[in-house]
């Protein structure tokens, strides 16, 4: 079986971190790969922004945003807030995951019901309630 290439990910960070950036990059694609293997040929390209939400305080502040822009055109925006970046990683990528195939589902339903709601069968009535024959 060919496999396709995988699509491009790109990583923009604006996060302070103990972690090296080098790290962080492995860690996004390893996450990313998981998240996106099964929607591989219907994802262009993906990208991953961290920020820091409150500078040099800390608490609950490292925002992941992932945008995926999808073969059709569409683009998918998802994002998760964790103390620690790779915990924001994780965490917008299980949701990245949820919503492509919620999103595949939904399509695939529609497109198998498209058809019948489009001719739908007309009711047959009894020969005894046909017009023009009256009991």
């Amino acid at each position: 079986m060919e496999q396709r290439d995988q699509c491009p990910i790109r990583l923009v960070s604006r996060v302070d971190s103990t972690v090296p950036r080098s790290v962080l990059e492995e860690y996004v694609g390893h996450r990313l790969h998981f998240a996106l293997r099964r929607f591989d040929d219907t994802i262009r390209k993906v990208t991953v922004r961290l920020s820091d939400q409150n500078g040099p305080r800390r608490g609950v502040d490292t925002r992941c945003v992932i945008a995926v822009d999808l073969d059709h055109g569409g683009t998918l925006l998802v994002a998760a807030t964790a103390a620690w970046p790779t915990v924001a990683i994780t965490a917008a990528a299980r949701r990245l995951n949820e919503t492509l195939r919620r999103r595949m589902d939904r399509e695939h339903v529609r497109g198998r019901r498209a058809p019948a709601m489009i001719e739908r069968p007309r009711a047959r009535l009894p020969p005894d309630r046909i017009a023009g024959e009256h009991g």
